[in-house]
């Protein structure tokens, strides 16, 4: 009992006057310091998170290291300033035989090294203790641009450290819940080192809003460093089991724990348990510490909840379970596995062969099958091909026929119109009646000229040709003809065509009679493309223009002999089935694409001399 009655005594001696107390201590000093020799006293490290900076520390924690000191005989106690990358250090490297840390930090050192908690601070607020706390979000109390959490996006945020639990984790949490993340949606994320920083530099507008541990503003402004009405704290949390007499953002936790390392004795920590228990309320130690003293260790399962969540240390794989974890816990069930898989590997293995050789036989058939099919198509063409050849031989020698029994008739008829129409003495409707006789006969002779041009099949005389050449000459032809005066015609021709071997007039006949059925198609005017190309080793011909367009229902008909869709009198419907022919005597192919209300397009294809 000498050293508390010890302890209790200084306490005392500033209402002692003067020369008492220096009469007593030279009394004491001889005896004292001989007790002090020859008691060897035992140095015990307590590492204390300088959450303000070391002096701030040595200042606020120095008194409770002589109080231990003065309270537990054979040990003196010393106090060791650590920044939040050093906590874990000194407990890892048994630097420390103590600590007193934020909960987050508690909570690591635990699960690593095995720290044990022994006390539960009483932090002390408006003369009343608290075992919980908070983190606040806030702003210069004249930013009214920033109302709520979420206009925040896009500011700059500063808090104290990544590992600062009141300065930051705790308000990480509650922005994670309102779907904020930090990193994306804030314009600039910094760390200010200590409270105090960042309060200075949401102060200073150096950053648009922060977080500090909730009572740092009434500290700071006691301390003459800040007016309380400098700030304002955002999404204030009011609720029936909240008692924190200051503004906070987010949910309450417990306060710091005193921890001891792993290697330091249950005795000892007992000690230092009862001693900080027993400060009393008034004493300069509380003060110093601005405590209420220290009370039994409290349940920090919501900090472990905290962090899981965040997934930050020592949470960090959390809900991962590593390979070595997995065969460890699952060996028997994971070797019933492997042999199940062998099994299947080899009933999997003769399953392929089969499979390999089922494919194999079903490949040789397809490839017959499909033989056989083209066999039968070829043959099938053949087939169509001879018939429609013999079609269109037997309408070729009727359209013969027809044409030589009705020409000689015709050419009386249109002879003897042509004297009688010359006679002076004829009224105007006579006039009139023979000329439209000569018209519809006239009419009569050009279908019969087209009969025999489809009938007679004439040998094509081919030569190397120049196709460029061909749509050259038949622009310039369009150009002259009254019928193109409202239509634009032009040419893409490209340079450095193969020859074809083709007959020229022919080919032309070809590229007029498209041309004319093109600039029939555009009624009110309209633009006629003529270009040629070459792809695989073939000239293509395209006449293309943006007329009225074929239906569907039309363009499977409009190849075949005496179709046409143009009013009575306007065609004989032979144009298309002749140039269909020319084409395919040059070995080509006569396509055609088109939109209604958008235009058509037919493509010429001709085989090319050139390999």
């Amino acid at each position: 009992m000498f050293n508390r009655n010890m302890y209790g005594f200084r306490e005392a001696l500033p209402s002692l006057p003067a020369k008492f107390v220096l009469v007593f201590l030279a009394l004491m000093a001889c005896p004292v310091t001989a007790w002090a020799a020859a008691e060897q006293s035992e140095s015990v490290r307590i590492g204390v998170l300088a959450k303000r900076g070391p002096e701030r520390c040595l200042e606020k924690w120095g008194p409770t290291a002589e109080y231990l000191t003065a309270e537990i005989p054979g040990y003196s106690f010393a106090i060791r300033p650590l920044g939040h990358d050093e906590v874990g250090l000194a407990v890892k490297r048994g630097e420390v035989d103590f600590i007193l840390t934020n909960p987050s930090s508690y909570v690591e050192l635990e699960r690593l090294y095995g720290a044990s908690r022994i006390v539960t601070l009483k932090n002390l607020y408006l003369g009343r203790p608290y075992t919980i706390y908070a983190a606040a979000i806030f702003r210069r109390a004249d930013r009214d641009d920033i109302h709520d959490l979420d206009d925040l996006k896009g500011k700059t945020f500063m808090a104290v450290d990544e590992e600062s639990f009141g300065g930051w984790q705790m308000a990480w949490r509650e922005l994670k819940k309102h779907s904020i993340d930090p990193r994306r949606d804030f314009s600039d994320l910094r760390f200010g080192g200590t409270h105090d920083a960042v309060v200075v530099a949401v102060q200073e507008g150096k950053v648009d809003a922060g977080t500090v541990r909730a009572d740092t503003f009434e500290r700071m402004a006691m301390e003459g460093k800040i007016r309380l009405d400098e700030f304002h704290v955002i999404h204030e949390q009011r609720g029936a089991d909240d008692d924190l007499p200051c503004k906070h953002s987010t949910g309450i936790y417990p306060e710091w724990p005193l921890a001891k390392a792993a290697r330091t004795s249950d005795e000892l920590a007992e000690k230092v348990a009862v001693a900080l228990e027993g400060i009393p309320l008034d004493s300069s130690v509380a003060q110093a510490a601005r405590c209420a003293g220290w009370t039994i260790p409290h349940n920090y399962e919501s900090v472990h909840e905290c962090l899981r969540e965040l997934r930050i240390r020592p949470y960090q794989d959390y809900g991962k379970l590593t390979g070595g974890a997995v065969v460890r816990r699952y060996w028997p069930w994971l070797a019933g596995a492997a042999g199940v898989l062998f099994i299947a590997g080899v009933i999997s293995f003769h399953v392929i062969r089969l499979n390999r050789k089922l494919r194999q036989a079903l490949s040789q058939y397809g490839n017959e099958l499909a033989e056989r099919k083209r066999t039968e198509e070829s043959l099938r063409k053949s087939e169509q091909l001879r018939a429609e050849s013999e079609k269109l031989a037997a309408v070729g020698r009727l359209a013969a026929g027809v044409a030589h029994e009705i020409n000689n008739p015709l050419t009386g008829v249109l002879t003897f119109s042509h004297l009688v129409r010359e006679k002076e003495d004829l009224d105007e409707q006579a006039k009139e009646d023979l000329d439209l006789i000569i018209h519809e006969t006239t009419r009569v002779s050009e279908i019969v000229q087209g009969l025999l041009e489809f009938a007679r099949e004439r040998p094509a005389v081919k030569e190397p040709l120049d196709v460029n050449d061909v749509v050259r000459l038949t622009i310039q032809l369009l150009g002259n003809q009254e019928a193109f005066h409202d239509v634009t015609v032009t040419g893409e021709l490209e340079e450095g065509l193969p020859r074809v071997d083709a007959d020229m007039n022919q080919i032309q006949q070809v590229l007029v009679n498209l041309s004319l059925n093109a600039c029939e198609a555009m009624h009110d005017g309209g633009t006629l493309t003529i270009s040629t190309s070459v792809q695989d080793g073939k000239v293509s011909v395209t006449v293309a223009d943006t007329g009225c367009g074929i239906t569907r229902e039309h363009l499977d008909q409009i190849f075949e002999p005496f179709f046409t869709t143009k009013p009575v009198g306007k065609g004989t419907g032979l144009g298309l089935s002749v140039s269909y022919g020319i084409i395919r005597q040059h070995g080509g192919r006569l396509k055609v694409e088109s939109e209604v209300g958008r235009g058509t397009t037919f493509t010429m294809v001709l085989p090319s001399t050139e390999r």
